[in-house]
C-alpha cells in the first residue's frame, strides 16, 4: 500500500512537472511566480476536458432536446398537412399532446428511449422514407433531433406553441380590398362576398346595410350558399398555418361550426347536391371533402401534384371535377375516393372548373374553355395508375367539347343551379354567359370592372353577381344585361373612395 501511494505521488509529480513544462511553453511567461496559478488552472481545464470526452463516449451525447422549440416545428412544417384534427390520416394526430402519445391505427408513434424501435424514425429514415408524403425527405439534422428526442425519453416540455398573430378586421379599410369569392342565394335576393378575412351579406333588392361576418382566417378563398339556402360556407385559412371552413346560418349570420383541415389555405370548391358536404381544393394536391356535421370525418382524395385550384360536383353528386396548378383536369369518384381519369393536360394552370350532367368544364391561364363529354371520356375507364400517371385511353378529340376562345386568362366559372347556363369571368372587362346544351354565347356583360376574380349565378340563371380586384361588386339581370346594383361591400376611408 505504501509503495502504491508513493508511486501515485511520483506519478502526480511527474504529471504536474510535464504539465508545467507544456504550460510554460504555451504561456511563454518567464516569471516563475505565475507557475503555480497556471498549473492549477490548466489542470482543472484538463480534467474537465477528459471528463467531457468520457461523457461523449456514452451512447447518448446530445443537449436536451426541447419538444416545443425543436420537435414541434418539424411536425408543424412537415406533418400537419395529414395529421391534424381536420385530417387525421392513419388515425394519427400530431397537434394534440394526448393524441400524439396515443399514436394512430398502426400503433404508438415512438418508444421512449428507443429510437430504433420507434415507428416515427422508421418512417422518416427509410430508403426512400415513407414520410413526409409527397415532400422531400427530412434533413439529417432534423432526423437527428427526432432521434435524440426519443432517446432522451420523448419528454414534452410544453404544449405546441403556435405563433399565430390575431386576425384584425378594420372598422374601415384604407383601400377597397379585392373580392375573392361571391355567391347568390337560389332566388338571387341575398348575396355573399368574401373580402380578406370577412364575409359580407347584403340584400340585392333593397338598401339594408350589409352584415359583416368576421372570421379568424387570414384569407377567405371561397363562399357558397348551400343548395337549400339555409347555410353559408366560408373556406380559406392562413398560409402555412391551417386551412378550414366556417359554416354560418344564412338567415341570422350566426356561426354554426368550424372545421380545420391541414396546415395551409384551402381553395375554391363546391357544395354537394344534398348540401351535407363541401369539397375544397388543397395546396398539397388533394381534394378535401368536409362534412357539415362537425363530428363526421373529413375525407381526402390525393390526386394532383400541385395545388388544386377548384373543385366541382357533378349534378348527381357521384363524381368530382378538379383543376390544378399542375395543369391537369381530373375526374374522381366520391364513393371510392379514387381517381377515375385525367381528362386533359393544359399548357397552363387551370383556375376554374364546373360540371353539368353531360360534361366536365375547365379553364385557366391558357384562355381556352373546354367541355369534356363524361360518357366518352370515362368509357371503359380502369384505374391502373394514380396522379399524373393516369392518361385517357380514348382519343381526346373524341370527347372534347370546346367553347369559343376567351379574350384573356379565365379566372372563374359559375354554373346556374339548374345547370343550363355557364358564366365565365376573365381578366378582360367583360363577362360572358353561355348555354351549356349548345355552348353558344347567350349574353355578354360589357364594361365589367376588370379583372373579375369571382362570379356567381342563382338557381335559374336570372341573376349574376361578380366581384373584382378593385373591390367593386355588381349584380346584373342576365337576360337584359341590366345592372341592378353596384357597391363596395366594406367601409372604405372617404378620401380613398373619392379618389376612385
Amino acid at each position: 500500500m505504501k509503495h502504491r501511494l508513493e508511486s501515485n505521488q511520483e506519478s502526480r509529480k511527474a504529471g504536474t512537472n510535464g504539465l508545467h513544462r507544456r504550460t510554460s511553453i504555451i504561456s511563454r511567461r518567464p516569471s516563475l511566480s505565475f507557475l503555480p496559478i497556471c498549473v492549477s488552472s490548466v489542470s482543472h481545464l484538463w480534467l474537465k476536458t477528459v471528463f467531457a470526452w468520457f461523457l461523449c463516449a456514452l451512447p447518448v451525447c446530445a443537449a436536451d432536446v426541447s419538444y416545443q422549440r425543436e420537435v414541434w416545428p418539424i411536425f408543424k412544417r412537415h406533418c400537419l398537412g395529414c395529421h391534424t384534427d381536420g385530417k387525421a390520416k392513419g388515425g394519427l394526430r400530431l397537434d394534440d399532446i394526448a393524441a400524439l402519445k396515443k399514436g394512430g391505427k398502426h400503433g404508438a408513434l415512438f418508444v421512449s428511449g428507443k429510437p430504433d424501435k420507434s415507428l416515427l424514425l422508421k418512417q422518416v429514415t427509410g430508403d426512400p422514407p415513407e414520410m413526409p408524403e409527397n415532400e422531400p425527405p427530412l434533413t439529417a439534422e432534423k432526423v437527428k433531433i427526432l432521434r435524440d428526442w426519443i432517446a432522451q425519453g420523448a419528454k414534452i416540455d410544453a404544449a405546441p406553441k403556435v405563433d399565430r398573430p390575431p386576425v384584425v378586421i378594420p372598422a374601415t379599410y384604407a383601400f377597397a380590398p379585392s373580392v375573392t369569392s361571391v355567391s347568390l342565394s337560389s332566388d338571387g335576393k341575398l348575396a355573399a362576398v368574401a373580402v380578406r378575412s370577412e364575409v359580407v351579406l347584403f340584400n340585392v333588392d333593397d338598401d339594408t346595410p350589409p352584415r359583416r361576418l368576421a372570421t379568424d382566417f387570414d384569407l377567405i378563398t371561397h363562399v357558397e350558399f348551400s343548395p337549400d339556402g339555409k347555410r353559408l360556407a366560408a373556406a380559406g385559412g392562413s398560409p402555412q398555418q391551417f386551412g378550414g371552413v366556417i359554416f354560418f346560418d344564412s338567415a341570422e349570420g350566426k356561426r354554426q361550426s368550424t372545421r380545420r383541415v391541414g396546415n395551409d389555405t384551402l381553395f375554391k370548391g363546391n357544395f354537394s347536391p344534398d348540401g351535407t358536404t363541401i369539397a375544397l381544393g388543397g395546396p398539397g394536391g388533394a381534394i378535401h371533402l368536409v362534412p357539415v356535421d362537425a363530428k363526421a370525418e373529413v375525407k381526402s382524395i390525393e390526386l394532383h401534384s400541385d395545388w388544386v385550384m377548384a373543385v366541382a360536383y357533378t349534378p348527381d353528386g357521384k363524381q368530382l371535377v378538379s383543376g390544378s396548378r399542375d395543369k391537369t383536369t381530373k375526374v374522381s369518384s366520391v364513393e371510392s375516393l379514387k381517381l377515375l381519369r385525367s381528362i386533359d393536360q393544359s399548357t397552363e394552370t387551370i383556375n376554374a372548373v364546373a360540371a353539368d350532367a353531360l360534361t366536365a368544364i375547365s379553364a385557366g391561364n391558357a384562355r381556352t374553355l373546354n367541355g369534356f363529354d363524361f360518357k366518352l371520356a370515362l368509357a371503359g375507364a380502369e384505374v391502373t395508375g394514380s396522379g399524373n400517371g393516369a392518361r385517357p385511353v380514348n382519343n381526346r378529340d373524341q370527347y372534347v367539347r370546346a367553347y369559343e376562345a376567351q379574350p384573356e386568362a379565365v379566372m372563374a366559372l359559375a354554373m346556374s343551379g339548374d345547370r343550363k347556363l355557364l358564366a365565365v369571368a376573365t381578366r378582360a372587362a367583360e363577362v360572358r354567359v353561355y348555354q351549356t346544351d349548345n355552348r353558344q354565347r347567350k349574353v355578354t356583360i360589357a364594361k365589367a370592372p376588370a379583372p373579375v376574380f369571382a362570379i356567381a349565378l342563382n338557381q335559374d340563371g336570372s341573376r349574376l353577381l361578380l366581384g373584382s380586384k378593385s373591390g367593386e361588386v355588381q349584380v346584373y339581370e342576365v337576360t337584359s344585361s341590366k345592372l341592378l346594383k353596384t357597391l363596395i361591400p366594406v367601409p372604405v376611408a372617404a378620401s380613398r373612395t373619392a379618389a376612385r
